[in-house]
C-alpha cells in the first residue's frame, strides 16, 4: 500500500462515508485502489467508444443512406460494427476485472469486520449474533457495492455526461439547452428526497438484523424446542417478523419507485421536446435526420448518466447507514485494549471481588500456585462470574481487585491472560472441522503426538482409536455428532494444550460418567501437579476433593476453608477442622 493509495483511501472514505469511517474503511479502499484505477481506465475506454457510436450512426445515415452513397454505407457500417465489437470485448474484460477486484475488496472488508468482532472487548455492550451477522454480511456488501460499483459507475457516468454534453453542443447548442435546463430540476427533487431514502434504509436494515437474530437463535435452540414440542410455535412467531419486514420493504420500494419515476418523467419530457423541435427542423430542411437521431442518442448519454449520478446521491445515503452500523463493530474504542506482559508467577488473589451481576458478598481470597480449589455456592450466586472477572470476561463491581502474581489483571495482556488461566466451560464449543483442527485452535503448532497426549489425559484416546478416523475425525456444527460427554472431553483436551498456569473446570465434567471423570481428575493431578486447578461443580467426582481450599459464596461474607480430604459427606468435619475462615 503506497502513500498515494493511502491518501486516496482515507480521502474517499471521508468524503463518501464520513470522517469517522476514514480510519477503518480508508485502508480497505487503499488496498483496492490498484484494481479500482485499472477498472477505471478500462471503463474510460469503454465510455469513449460508446460516445463514438451515435456519431458513426449519424455518418451512416447522412453520408450513406440520405446521400445515396453505397461506398459510404459500407464504410460507416463496418466502422460501426468494428467499434461495437471492440466495445463488446472490452466490456467482457472489464466485467471480469470488476468481479475480481470488487470480490477481493468485499473479502477484505468482511475479514476486517470479522477480526474486529472477535477482538471486541467482552465488557463492551453486546450485540445479538444475528445482528452481528447482518452487519458482517449485509452491511459490508452494501459498502463494497457503493465504494467499488457505484463509484466506478459514477466515473463512467461523468465521462459519458461530459462527452454527451460536448457532442450535443456540437450538433446544436440550442437544443442542448433543453436537457441542460432539466438537470437542476432533477437535482432539487432528489436532494429533497434523500432524507426519506436514508430513513427507510435504516428501518429495513434494523428489521433485517432482528429477523436474522431470531432465525439464528431458533436454529441454535432446535434441540430444546423439539424436546418442548415448541417448534411449531417458534416457527409461527417468525410470521409477524416477516410480515413487518415485508411491509418495510414494500414501503421502501414504493418510495424508491417514486424517486426513480420523477426523473424518468422529466427525461421523457426532454425527449418529447427534442423530437418535436428537431423533427420540425428536419421537415423544414434546417437539420439532417442523422443529426436528430444522434442527438436523441446523446440525450440518453446525458440524462442517463445524470440520473445515475443523482441516484448515486441516494445510494450514498443507504451506504452511510450501513457504514454507521458497521462502524460500531470497527470502533477502536470497542476493541479490547492491549495490556502488559504477564508476570512469571501464578498466585491468583481476589480482594473484595464480585461481578456487577453477582448476588454474593465481596470475596477476599488468595490461591497460591498448584492448589486444588473448589468454588462452592448455590446456583446463580455468581461463581462463574467471579472467575470471569479474573479473565476480564465479566465487569467487576466497584472496589473489586483481582491480581495475578500481584499484578491487576485489568493491566495485563488479555490474550496472554486467557491462555495462562484456561477456562473449560460447561457447554463445550466445537467448530465444524476435524478433531485435530479443533484442538489446534489452542496450539496451532502442536504435533500429532502432543494431541494424542492430551486426549489420553482427557480419557478420550481409546474412544478416538475405535472411531477409525483418528485425528481427522470430522465434527459437525457445534459437535452435534458427538455426545455431551465427548464434547466436554474434547474441550478439556484443547484447554490442556494451552500454556496454562491455572485451569478452571466450570461444571466441565457434568456430562461425563463418574468413572471417566475420576480417571480425568487423576490424570490432571498426576500430570499437572504444579498447576492450579479450580473447580465449580454442584455434584459428581469433581466435588470429591481433596481440596486445599473451599471458597463458599453466599449473600453473607464468604467462607474460605483449607482442608484435605474435603468431600460432600465430609463437609461438616472439614469446617470444624478449618485452619481459618473469614
Amino acid at each position: 500500500m503506497t502513500p498515494l493509495s493511502s491518501v486516496f483511501g482515507r480521502a474517499s472514505a471521508r468524503v463518501f462515508f464520513g470522517s469517522g469511517a476514514a480510519a477503518w474503511l480508508g485502508p480497505v479502499i487503499a488496498r483496492a485502489s490498484g484494481g479500482i484505477f485499472l477498472v477505471l481506465a478500462s471503463s474510460l475506454l469503454a465510455a469513449l467508444l460508446g460516445l463514438a457510436t451515435p456519431w458513426l450512426t449519424k455518418q451512416f445515415i447522412d453520408q450513406g443512406l440520405v446521400a445515396g452513397d453505397a461506398r459510404a454505407v459500407w464504410t460507416w457500417a463496418l466502422a460501426t460494427f468494428g467499434v461495437g465489437l471492440v466495445a463488446l470485448m472490452m466490456g467482457v474484460g472489464n466485467s471480469l476485472l470488476h468481479l475480481r477486484f470488487s470480490a477481493h475488496m468485499l473479502a477484505d472488508l468482511r475479514g476486517r469486520a470479522m477480526r474486529a468482532s472477535l477482538s471486541r472487548d467482552p465488557l463492551a455492550p453486546a450485540h445479538p449474533v444475528g445482528e452481528m451477522m447482518a452487519r458482517i454480511d449485509g452491511d459490508t456488501a452494501e459498502i463494497q457495492k457503493f465504494a467499488f460499483d457505484s463509484l466506478l459507475a459514477a466515473f463512467g457516468a461523468i465521462v459519458r455526461l461530459t462527452g454527451g454534453a460536448v457532442m450535443l453542443a456540437l450538433l446544436d447548442w440550442r437544443l442542448a439547452l433543453i436537457p441542460i435546463a432539466a438537470a437542476p430540476v432533477e437535482l432539487v427533487f432528489l436532494a429533497w428526497a434523500r432524507g426519506k431514502t436514508q430513513a427507510r434504509a435504516e428501518e429495513v436494515r434494523e428489521m433485517r438484523g432482528a429477523l436474522s437474530g431470531f432465525v439464528i437463535e431458533s436454529l441454535a435452540s432446535m434441540a430444546v424446542l423439539r424436546s418442548l414440542g415448541a417448534g411449531a410455535r417458534q416457527a409461527d412467531a417468525l410470521d409477524p417478523l416477516q410480515a413487518r419486514q415485508i411491509g418495510l420493504l414494500e414501503r421502501q420500494r414504493r418510495w424508491l419507485e417514486l424517486v426513480g419515476a420523477v426523473p424518468q418523467v422529466i427525461g421523457a419530457l426532454v425527449r418529447l421536446s427534442v423530437l418535436v423541435i428537431g423533427g420540425l427542423w428536419v421537415v423544414q430542411g434546417q437539420w439532417q435526420i442523422g443529426s436528430l437521431i444522434a442527438f436523441l442518442a446523446y440525450i440518453g448519454m446525458l440524462t442517463g448518466p445524470l440520473r445515475n449520478l443523482l441516484g448515486l446521491y441516494h445510494a450514498q445515503a443507504q451506504a452511510k447507514v450501513a457504514a454507521g452500523r458497521l462502524a460500531d463493530l470497527m470502533d477502536g474504542d470497542a476493541a479490547e485494549p492491549a495490556g502488559q506482559p504477564l508476570p512469571p508467577g501464578a498466585t491468583l488473589a481476589f480482594d473484595r471481588a464480585g461481578s456487577t451481576v453477582a448476588a454474593h458478598a465481596p470475596v477476599t481470597a488468595t490461591i497460591p500456585p498448584g492448589q486444588r480449589v473448589l468454588i462452592d455456592g448455590p446456583s446463580g450466586i455468581g461463581k462463574t462470574s467471579l472467575l470471569h472477572i479474573a479473565l476480564r470476561l465479566s465487569p467487576p463491581a466497584p472496589g473489586t481487585t483481582v491480581t495475578l502474581d500481584g499484578r491487576d489483571v485489568r493491566d495485563l495482556d488479555p490474550v496472554a491472560l486467557r491462555r495462562a488461566i484456561a477456562l473449560v466451560p460447561q457447554r463445550a464449543t466445537l467448530l465444524r472441522m476435524s478433531l485435530a483442527e479443533n484442538l489446534r485452535l489452542a496450539d496451532p503448532g502442536a504435533s500429532d503426538a502432543r494431541l494424542w497426549q492430551v486426549l489420553e489425559h482427557a480419557d478420550l484416546a481409546d474412544w478416538l482409536r475405535a472411531q477409525g478416523a483418528g485425528l481427522d475425525l470430522a465434527l459437525s456444527e457445534s459437535g452435534a455428532n458427538l455426545s455431551g460427554g465427548e464434547r466436554q472431553k474434547i474441550a478439556l483436551a484443547r484447554a490442556l494444550l494451552l500454556p496454562f498456569r491455572i485451569l478452571i473446570l466450570d461444571e466441565s465434567l457434568s456430562e461425563i460418567d463418574a468413572a471417566a471423570a475420576r480417571r480425568i481428575l487423576t490424570a490432571l493431578d498426576t500430570h499437572y501437579p504444579d498447576r492450579t486447578r479450580i473447580f465449580i461443580a454442584h455434584a459428581g467426582p469433581a466435588r470429591e476433593g481433596p481440596f486445599d481450599q473451599r471458597i463458599t459464596l453466599s449473600s453473607l461474607p464468604p467462607v474460605r476453608r483449607n482442608s484435605r480430604g474435603d468431600s460432600p459427606n465430609q463437609r461438616e468435619n472439614a469446617r470444624e477442622k478449618a485452619l481459618w475462615s473469614e
